[in-house]
């Protein structure tokens, strides 16, 4: 069976993140009309919990003739960049002098910043894989990696042949495709770092081995102004 692993819209400010900005609800759509156009059908779909993993596929799946039901399953949302700028980072603006300088650069008095990547989060996410001590109360990078991969046994029920959709964020699926191809811990950031909103990546779930078919895939996505990272 294949797996499309599917990552949502643009979603919104680093203070609302979890909703679609308008350019990411057009995203979803166009996939949706894509897939539709394609021919591409799914025998079951599921979505994480997070509202932007929910309205992606609501409006993906709008388009679909025959559209599967949306299951939610919350193994499937990203881990808390949030809670590690909460718990995490007054303990690395004290202890780093370059966490500190590039927190008061690019953070420090511009609470409207993007949600780009920053030095400061690439920093913040590899003292959380790195199990900073000062991580409580924050999901640990290994929980997290068991929890998106755990519906691996439940997918691998689908018969040759079916499709299933699953509509996640980055991390999730740079997990998968991470997994599929042996890559180290820090390879799988650099795949996530890449992944275009709504674009789908597809797996294939044989006999409990994973194979990466496509990466990062974004034919919907013909207007270079919808083509975006957050």
């Amino acid at each position: 069976m294949q797996i499309y692993l599917i990552r949502h819209g643009q979603a919104g400010s680093r203070e609302d993140y979890d909703l679609l900005s308008d350019i990411g609800k057009s995203q979803a759509e166009l996939l949706g009309e894509y897939f539709r156009a394609s021919g591409i059908s799914f025998r079951a779909a599921y979505a994480g919990a997070m509202r932007r993993q929910r309205e992606t596929a609501e409006l993906v799946l709008a388009a679909a003739a025959h559209p599967p039901e949306l299951q939610i399953d919350p193994r499937w949302n990203e881990f808390s960049l949030e809670g590690l700028w909460k718990t995490l980072a007054p303990k690395l603006i004290v202890e780093s002098e370059q966490f500190a300088h590039d927190y008061k650069t690019l953070h420090s008095g511009n609470p409207d910043i993007d949600r780009i990547m920053t030095s400061c989060d690439v920093e913040l996410i590899r003292a959380w894989m790195r199990n900073h001590a000062d991580c409580d109360g924050v999901e640990r990078w290994a929980e997290f990696r068991a929890r998106v991969e755990a519906p691996r046994p439940e997918l691998g029920r689908f018969g040759p042949g079916e499709s299933v959709a699953v509509f996640t964020s980055a991390t999730p699926t740079a997990v998968w495709c991470g997994s599929a191809l042996e890559v180290d811990e820090r390879r799988i950031f650099r795949i996530a770092g890449v992944l275009y909103n709504t674009s789908f990546s597809t797996v294939r779930l044989r006999d409990d081995e994973l194979t990466l078919f496509s990466l990062n895939n974004i034919p919907h996505l013909a207007d270079a102004a919808l083509r975006t990272f957050r």
